[in-house]
């Protein structure tokens, strides 16, 4: 072939290869615009599962064993709250009721006094009402009493406390239940699928065992935080009663007046029998 047949079968491929270029790129960005259907479905699949949000797919992964532990976060929340209210120092010891207990013993009325006290279910008013009755034996006994008034309330309101501790200590029990069930569902699926599971069906059963822990730990934490809390509270307000109520049983002291021995006597050892006859003059 010469050379001028050669330059014109080169020219004749340049201007094909002009006239047929636009063509195929407009075809390769069609493509990309307009995938093919089954392609579309599958990514509109994924997307559709992906867009689920992060509380839906917690609620969904924690089951039967999420519901337990919300049940027991609500209780846990309730019994803070209610603590909250009750333990406190304006509960403990009311400043209305010892204002109007101060102001009726310095008026010397004693017994409205002890009325008032006897009425009223605080735990200053439970400490001194026990005192005061006490009074008549000694300012000793009526301490005592006192004393053992003040334990028996406190070791009340510690039982309550009790309850969040068992919380705490449940928590993270039932989250390991969570965890082992999670790790079963994982490993059946490994044992039923052969030698190529689906991660999406080992991703569910190791998801439900980290939010079990998860929900497990949380729970436990402010209900342990919350009981350590609570008790060094109650000891504070018993000692802030007993400190109260001690002032105020001086007050009352004289205006209780101990019972005569020989009445104490008298009536606590009345007149024996005898079989034997009256000795008098013949």
């Amino acid at each position: 072939m010469s050379p001028t047949c050669r330059r014109g079968a080169w020219l004749i491929a340049l201007w094909v290869g002009l006239v047929l270029a636009p063509g195929a790129w407009q075809g390769a960005a069609r493509a990309q615009d307009n995938p093919p259907a089954v392609a579309t479905e599958t990514i509109e699949t994924a997307r559709g599962e992906s867009s689920e949000s992060f509380l839906a797919w917690m609620i969904h992964a924690s089951g039967l064993i999420g519901v337990v532990i919300l049940g027991m976060s609500v209780y846990l929340i309730a019994l803070i709250v209610w603590m909250s209210m009750q333990y406190r120092k304006s509960v403990a010891v009311p400043e209305g009721l010892v204002r109007e207990v101060t102001e009726l013993l310095a008026q010397k009325n004693y017994t409205e006094a002890y009325q008032r006290l006897a009425t009223d279910s605080s735990f200053f008013a439970r400490v001194l009402a026990a005192g005061v009755r006490k009074l008549p034996s000694g300012l000793t006994p009526a301490l005592r009493a006192m004393e053992m008034a003040n334990d028996d309330a406190s070791m009340e309101m510690e039982h309550r406390t009790t309850y969040l501790a068992t919380v705490g200590t449940l928590g993270p029990m039932i989250g390991l239940v969570g965890t082992v069930y999670g790790m079963i569902r994982s490993f059946q699926v490994i044992a039923t699928a052969g030698s190529s599971p689906q991660a999406s069906q080992l991703a569910s059963g190791i998801s439900t065992a980290l939010f079990a822990t998860l929900e497990g730990i949380a729970l436990s934490i402010p209900a342990i935080y919350f009981f350590a809390l609570f008790r060094n509270r109650i000891a504070r307000l018993s000692l802030e009663v007993s400190m109260a109520a001690e002032s105020l049983l001086e007050q009352f002291a004289p205006g209780i007046r101990a019972p005569h021995p020989l009445a104490t006597v008298s009536t606590a050892s009345p007149a024996t029998r005898t079989a034997l006859p009256p000795t008098g003059p013949a």
